[in-house]
C-alpha cells in the first residue's frame, strides 16, 4: 500500500500533469475574453483579465493594433508622425468616437488610443449619465503630442513626447453645458454635481491608464486631467 508521502507525490504530479495539459490545450476551451494570448476586444464586456491584456498590448504592437480595430473610434493611421526629435512610429490620428474630442482630433500612440476608447465608453459616458442623466457631446482636450520635457523636471522626457498622454480640460454634456476640470475645487454651499462627476471620472480613469494626474496632484494640473498610457498606477 503506498505511503502517505507517496500518495502526496502522486496527487501533486497528477495536478502538474493536468495543469500542463490545460495550458497546452487552453485555446480549445478558454473564452477569448479570459485568454491572455488573445487580443483585447473593446466591444466585449470587461473581465478580470482586461488589465492584463492592457499591459500586454502596451508592449506588443500586433496585439495593440488588433484591439484598436475593435474600438468605436474613428481613426487614421499615422505611420511616421511626431517630429525628428520625437518620432511617433505607431501613431493614430483620433478623429472621432462616441464622445468626439474637441476642438479637433489628436495624435495618439496605439496604446493611448486603446485606453482613450475605453475611457469614453467605460468611464466618461457612464459617469455623465449617472450624475447628469445624459451622455456627452464631446470631450475637450488640451493636447496630446508635444516634444518636450516634463514641466517640473527638466531633462526628463514627457510622455507627451511619445504621444502616450493626453490632457483633458472639460467635458461637454448633450445639452451643451460644459464641465471644466477647473471646477474641481469650486466653492459650493452643498454637493456640486460637477465635482462629483469630475472625481468619478478621475477615479475611473485610474483603472485604465498607467498614470492619472488631477488638480489634487499639483498646481500644474489645476485645469486639466493628465491621462497617460504608460507608467504603473500613479493616481492622484
Amino acid at each position: 500500500m503506498p505511503s502517505r508521502r507517496m500518495m502526496g507525490r502522486i496527487v501533486l504530479w497528477s495536478l502538474v500533469v493536468a495543469a500542463g495539459m490545460a495550458i497546452a490545450t487552453h485555446r480549445a476551451w478558454l473564452p477569448p475574453a479570459y485568454d491572455p494570448t488573445r487580443p483585447l476586444n473593446l466591444g466585449a464586456p470587461r473581465t478580470f483579465m482586461t488589465p492584463v491584456k492592457l499591459r500586454v498590448l502596451s508592449s506588443d504592437r500586433a496585439m495593440c493594433r488588433a484591439a484598436l480595430a475593435t474600438s468605436a473610434l474613428r481613426l487614421r493611421p499615422v505611420p511616421a508622425g511626431g517630429t525628428a526629435a520625437c518620432p511617433v512610429t505607431d501613431g493614430e490620428r483620433v478623429d472621432g468616437g462616441p464622445a468626439p474630442s474637441l476642438p479637433a482630433g489628436f495624435l495618439a500612440s496605439c496604446r493611448l488610443a486603446v485606453r482613450w476608447s475605453m475611457f469614453q465608453t467605460d468611464v466618461a459616458e457612464p459617469a455623465a449619465r449617472a450624475v447628469f442623466g445624459m451622455g456627452l457631446r464631446g470631450i475637450r482636450q488640451a493636447g496630446s503630442f508635444a516634444c518636450r520635457d516634463i514641466r517640473d523636471r527638466p531633462g526628463a522626457i514627457s510622455s507627451h513626447a511619445t504621444a502616450d498622454a493626453i490632457d483633458v480640460s472639460a467635458f461637454v454634456l448633450e445639452d451643451g453645458r460644459e464641465i471644466p476640470v477647473s471646477a474641481w475645487r469650486a466653492p459650493t454651499h452643498g454637493p456640486d454635481p460637477r465635482i462629483v462627476f469630475l472625481r468619478r471620472v478621475r477615479d475611473g480613469a485610474c483603472a485604465i491608464f498607467g498614470v492619472v494626474l488631477s488638480p489634487d496632484y499639483n498646481g500644474l494640473h489645476a485645469g486639466h486631467l493628465h491621462l497617460q498610457a504608460t507608467g504603473f498606477g500613479l493616481c492622484d
